[in-house]
């Protein structure tokens, strides 16, 4: 019960921001084209700041270690990979598709996985779960770029445009100067730092905002079988495949509940503004965010009572 509680509370803000979204489109407060404009920022300033500060802050040397790292980059490539081919097989649309395959390998784990971390172990040093994200986030992003420019671009898409849509998109180049000032060691001063995390503060209220203004039950009428596809790959079919492959595999502990928690929690929020902005289905991306993080209350309270119940982490 107490990791169902912890769920609820990690949750409950984004419900509430999904709230204050559909609450402003219904009193009309806020229209369309407006909440359009702020994805944008969302998406162009905002995310890209808050994955460079979260880069930026991850103890690389102390917690790196490089066979967790090696099975964490390959399972995303994996699923990333069986995810496209299942979904690209069935769903031919161009803007569904990808929205799909998206939000089945993309994972929340910074905002999301790393709170139940923590809880999980509370007074422990992170260093482990938090240099996986240093890996992970940025290798999510350059892996939606892809898939996005190259569902977009059909049989005519060249190598060239490829690799520009990845080099200019905004949350690359924000993880990729993460990963330069870390590596380097950049320091940056209190001055500068202050003003970018109120900035970065602000991507994911905003986000999920823009995620509750596109909020129907109309659309979840219409896209209910594809919600349930993303959801039950999302929370359960992804987990099972991978958690259990980390198992047979032999890590446990810290390192098995870091990897458990990049594979099972809710589909990421920033899902949905790289599928607005990167040509996929807005509507059908805010909507998988928003069930799987609903649904997750309920699947992360399982997953971590089964893994302490074995004594597996």
């Amino acid at each position: 019960m107490e990791y169902f509680i912890l769920s609820f509370q990690i949750i409950f803000p984004v419900l509430a921001y999904m709230g204050i979204g559909i609450l402003l489109r219904k009193v009309e407060l806020v229209d369309g084209d407006a909440f359009s404009q702020i994805n944008r920022l969302v998406f162009r300033v905002f995310l890209p700041v808050k994955l460079f500060l979260d880069i930026y802050h991850s103890d690389f040397q102390r917690a790196f270690q490089p066979k967790l790292i090696l099975f964490v980059l390959v399972s995303v490539f994996l699923a990333y990979g069986m995810t496209w081919f299942l979904i690209g097989r069935k769903v031919k649309d161009r803007r569904d598709a990808p929205t799909m395959i998206q939000a089945v390998y993309r994972s929340n784990y910074v905002l999301f996985g790393m709170s139940i971390a923590a809880s999980m172990y509370p007074d422990t040093d992170l260093g482990v779960i938090s240099v996986m994200a240093a890996f992970v986030v940025p290798v999510f992003n350059i892996l939606a770029v892809v898939l996005f420019e190259v569902w977009r671009g059909g049989k005519g898409l060249s190598v060239a445009h490829l690799l520009k849509g990845v080099a200019t998109n905004s949350l690359v180049v924000g993880s990729a100067a993460g990963l330069l000032f870390l590596g380097l060691k950049i320091p940056l001063p209190q001055l500068v730092l202050k003003p970018l995390t109120a900035l970065g503060d602000i991507a994911t209220p905003l986000a999920i905002i823009c995620v509750g203004a596109t909020l129907t039950f109309d659309a979840l009428r219409k896209y209910a079988g594809y919600i349930a596809v993303m959801a039950a790959g999302r929370l359960a079919v992804v987990p099972a495949v991978f958690v259990t492959a980390a198992i047979v595999l032999g890590f446990r502990g810290m390192e098995l509940a870091g990897l458990f928690l990049v594979f099972a929690s809710p589909t990421a929020t920033a899902s949905y503004p790289m599928a607005k902005e990167l040509g996929g289905n807005g509507e059908l991306a805010g909507l998988g965010v928003a069930v799987s993080n609903v649904g997750s209350l309920f699947t992360i309270f399982l997953w971590v009572a089964a893994l302490k119940y074995f004594g597996l982490c």
